[in-house]
């Protein structure tokens, strides 16, 4: 078998590919090409165990590297399928046969699927080229002799990076596919409260191995002026200071005040409204969740990614009055997750304890902010936000948010009200 080296297209090759692509579609290619350049990975020491050691350079999103996508299709009885029932399948996992679907491989998983038994299975030609996104194992790819817009798959990558193997496994998968089913109903209502979703709608594993992928959602137009932007991006210093320092000096607001406005008020209340509303919360971090500009000035609507990583809140979802029925065949409430009391742990973990510190640690390198400032600030947001929600529902607060919400947990009826209409309305209100 061919090294994985043999998939990749040469530098100039690349880029070149890459311009052709951006030609007709500027908005995913001007996303991509910040994930991988404004990436402080490789050069931060406290951060060094996350490099990728185990994958070859050549692959790393910093290269911005090119490659043809290794495909192989096989009859459906040797695939398990989970779908979101309100989507179809992708026109790329067809087979060339009826009766068969297609898979995409990463260059350096091959050799892990030609040691599995897939009966029926026959590599086909590559029709694709792909570039990875921050996350090595996830791609953007496009059909070079096709019309197509561009699509994202996360694929198995059978290599060892921050100690994890990084195959997508079954339970990925499910969740994935899980999450985005139970939220597919409510998707207007999400928009309106600022919660924009790259979804995952379908997961496909090959039986006889614990190395599936997921397809994902990207816009592959936006609006005029608009741009999707990473936070981590906007954190990344390797050419000088970061962008969320220019985006704060445009503004003429004081640094604190405008990260209260942009990141901490939208990004709590979005937090509040899925955990409320459905029982589920993603992972807030800086990789995972995408700033929406306009103009150069932030929207106050966020992108989230990886379903895979959302956490389900079994009580909350109960209070909702909302049941699992939407979750599709094959997938069940255990694939979510315990189903515990996880709000305000991972919101503090990943907004505060993630994100929060990260912006702290850009700002203080270039402006003047106090110490504390920014860990208070969130203290603040959550504890007034939650406040105003339990007492519409008729509850009395303490000092102590997360046993104000264990009480609520006990509440023995169901119902539920969501007190704002739209994102805007509540910052009006809060």
């Amino acid at each position: 078998m061919e090294s994985p080296l043999a998939y990749l297209r040469t530098p100039a090759a690349g880029r070149a590919a890459l311009k052709k692509l951006g030609a007709k579609y500027p908005d995913p290619v001007q996303w991509i090409d910040q994930e991988q350049r404004l990436n402080d990975r490789t050069s931060s020491e406290e951060y060094s165990s996350i490099q990728p050691t185990s994958v070859p350079p050549e692959f790393w999103p910093e290269r911005q590297p090119v490659f043809w996508l290794p495909e192989f299709e096989a009859p459906k009885d040797q695939f398990r399928l989970y779908r979101n029932p309100a989507r179809p399948l992708p026109w790329y996992l067809e087979g060339s046969r009826p009766g068969f679907y297609s898979y995409l491989v990463h260059p350096l998983t091959v050799q892990y699927f030609l040691g599995r038994d897939i009966g029926g299975a026959r590599w086909k030609k590559s029709r694709f080229l792909a570039t990875p996104m921050a996350s090595h194992r996830t791609l953007l790819v496009w059909a070079p002799r096709s019309d197509q817009p561009p699509f994202a798959v996360k694929t198995s990558l059978n290599r060892w990076i921050a100690g994890q193997n990084r195959n997508v496994r079954l339970k990925e998968v499910k969740r994935s596919v899980g999450v985005s089913s139970l939220l597919a109903g409510p998707r207007v209502d999400l928009e309106r409260q600022g919660v924009l979703l790259l979804d995952d709608p379908v997961g496909l594993m090959p039986k006889g191995a614990n190395a599936g992928l997921v397809t994902r959602d990207i816009p592959s137009r936006l609006g005029a002026g608009e741009e999707i932007v990473p936070v981590f991006s906007l954190l990344a210093s390797p050419h000088g200071r970061p962008r969320i320092v220019d985006l704060i000096a445009a503004s003429r607001l004081d640094p604190v005040a405008w990260v209260d406005k942009f990141f901490f008020a939208p990004l709590v209340y979005q937090a509040y409204f899925l955990g409320m509303t459905e029982g589920l919360l993603g992972e807030m971090h800086e990789q995972n969740t995408l700033m929406e500009l306009r103009d150069g000035v932030p929207t106050r609507r966020f992108w989230h990614r990886d379903l895979g990583g959302f956490v389900f809140d079994r009580e909350l979802r109960r209070l909702a009055d909302k049941g699992l029925e939407e979750l599709p065949a094959g997938v069940r409430q255990r694939q979510l997750g315990r189903g515990g009391a996880v709000f305000h742990p991972v919101l503090r973990d990943y907004l505060w304890g993630s994100m929060g510190y990260a912006i702290g640690e850009a700002l203080r390198k270039h402006l003047e902010i106090p110490a504390d400032s920014l860990a208070e600030l969130y203290d603040v947001r959550v504890r007034k936000l939650q406040g105003l929600i339990l007492s519409a529902h008729g509850m009395r607060t303490t000092k102590s948010c997360e046993k104000d919400l264990d009480r609520y947990r006990k509440r023995k009826r169901p119902g539920f009200t969501w007190p704002w209409k739209s994102l805007r309305e509540a910052l009006r209100d809060w």
